[in-house]
């Protein structure tokens, strides 16, 4: 990883060639200042070479059958057709171009005629964005300076320009560090599989030729170039793997050697003519070049951002010594009606925004219990858990402490575990006191798993799980008979059953004891 251009390491790559810049008219002229008088850039090589006798004998001879080292590492006068694959992986610090203070920034690319505008994949809200990779052709000398540009997409109007950087192609093509493409640290296949035309050994037989150095001369174990033996760890390594490290040590061969590119990242810093010598951001980027002529590298490598393949799939079994806040009336009990939220980062900022702003957090899981409010704004405790190194849940409720959540040993990860069943406390938001205790279980399964075995959400099929509690709220104003039920019947049934018996049986005796003269009376008269 650069954390600057990649000719701050190496370089302007003008080892075989030097630019020079073109000015219209004389200097001591007065026609406006440099920038007005520039019309180009020349790119040549002057070399002056001291000449034997023999060589003074039939110079002439010798200059037009182009025998002399100038010769060396110099390009050929004809046209290279060649395949530019540049890799875009992200950009930061983004200068903001909306009134909101965000941008919706895309890329656009320009070598020679070819342009590339993916002005359809813009990353909404974003000045951290992540893209992707690119791919076009060109030919050197003609098409040799590479333009990355980052627009701000305007539904209305034109496009803002963020910055731009440029890129000399042609100077890393033929450049004696070989910047074409990044030597690996390692030749394998898969992921990280050998992205070169030519794989290790062809690589360095070329380079043997090209800079006329005798080698390489294969042996079990070890390679001679230039009279320089290069050993392997391994007596049974393989000449690729052998080869490649000699390429990694290419500064060690006398007279031509010098250190090659490696595999890297470099970040180039963007600029606005609008804004002369302000940063506008930076661009994390690498390019790779093959020629035409080479057998085709293979396909480019994916370096998309990874969507998610894990499901986290989350129950809540039971809450415990949560810090109840409303008082039944009838009762005098302590209740609140509670329930769990799981917070999502990924929304519309407002009602009119056309996108979704996409927020990179850490894995971090937020499990909130709220106190549900009819008339006013809703309470909540939250538990906030780092899925990769998160305290192991105790055992049971009576064992589960605040402290918990400081400890730094007895941690665990799910994305290792990918299951964890326990009790953790709850607190208030900025506090460390116990305000409550949840039993929950975490479950991470993969993509693929997942879709074989589905669960619905809440306690929906498939598989639902049991109800919790009642299916109602604890408040008298939206479940007023169901309330009466589960907070006064439920637990005061026995003295409520006896209050009606003793009830019906005073209201009996009363209504005996006021007949009872009457039938009395009535039966005497009548007798």
């Amino acid at each position: 990883m650069y954390s600057k251009e990649l000719e701050a390491e190496f370089g302007p790559f003008d080892d075989w060639v030097s630019t020079y810049e073109l000015f219209r008219g004389k200097a001591n002229e007065d026609e406006g200042t440099s920038d007005e008088r520039f019309v180009g850039k020349f790119k040549g090589r002057f070399c002056l070479y001291k000449l034997s006798d023999e060589d003074e004998e039939d110079g002439e001879d010798v200059v037009d059958t182009g025998h002399y080292r100038v010769n060396r590492g110099i390009p050929p006068n004809t046209s290279v057709q060649v395949l530019i694959r540049v890799y875009i992986v992200s950009a930061s610090n983004l200068h903001p171009a909306d009134p909101d203070g965000k941008a919706d920034p895309y890329i656009f690319l320009r070598l020679g005629k070819n342009e590339i505008k993916d002005r359809d994949n813009y990353i909404p809200k974003q000045l951290n964005p992540v893209f992707g990779s690119f791919e076009m052709q060109a030919t050197f000398p003609q098409e040799s300076l590479l333009s990355l540009l980052i627009y701000d997409y305007d539904l209305v109007g034109g496009d803002d320009l963020i910055g731009e950087t440029r890129i000399d192609l042609e100077n890393r093509f033929y450049s004696r560090h070989r910047a074409t493409c990044g030597l690996p640290s390692e030749y394998s296949g898969g992921y990280n599989a050998w992205r070169d035309s030519l794989k290790p050994s062809e690589l360095l037989a070329k380079m043997c030729r090209d800079n006329g150095v005798d080698g390489p001369h294969f042996s079990p174990g070890r390679i001679t170039v230039a009279d320089k033996v290069f050993t392997g760890k391994e007596p049974v390594e393989s000449y690729e793997h052998l080869s490649l490290k000699v390429l990694h040590r290419w500064a060690e061969i006398p007279a031509v050697g010098c250190k090659l590119v490696p595999e890297h990242i470099e970040t180039r810093t963007l600029y606005n003519k609008a804004r002369p010598g302000m940063d506008q951001g930076q661009v994390q980027m690498w390019v790779d070049m093959f020629p035409m002529d080479l057998p085709h590298p293979g396909p480019p490598v994916d370096i998309s951002p990874r969507k998610p393949k894990y499901e986290l799939r989350i129950i809540i079994w039971n809450t415990e010594d949560v810090i109840l806040e409303d008082t039944n009336f009838l009762t005098g009990q302590q209740s609140s009606d509670i329930y769990i939220k799981v917070v999502v980062v990924k929304k519309r900022e407002h009602i009119f925004s056309l996108d979704k702003t996409e927020q990179k957090l850490p894995a971090i899981l937020i499990l909130q219990v709220w106190d549900f409010e009819t008339l006013s704004s809703d309470d909540f405790l939250t538990l906030e858990l780092d899925l990769h190194a998160f305290p192991r849940g105790a055992k049971t409720a009576k064992s589960c402490k605040a402290d918990m959540l400081t400890e730094v040993t007895d941690r665990i990860s799910i994305f290792q575990q990918k299951r964890a069943r326990g009790w953790w406390p709850f607190s208030k938001s900025g506090e460390l006191t116990l305000q409550g205790k949840v039993e929950a279980e975490f479950h991470l399964v993969t993509a693929e798993e997942a879709e074989k075995n589905p669960v619905g959400k809440a306690r929906k099929e498939p598989e639902p799980l049991p109800k919790p509690r009642p299916d109602t709220s604890f408040s008298w104003f939206v479940n007023p008979f169901k309330c009466f039920f589960h907070l006064v019947w439920r637990n005061y049934k026995k003295y409520i059953i006896i209050a009606l018996v003793l009830l019906i049986t005073v209201l009996f005796l009363a209504l005996l004891f006021y007949t009872l003269p009457g039938a009395i009376s009535q039966k005497i008269i009548n007798g």
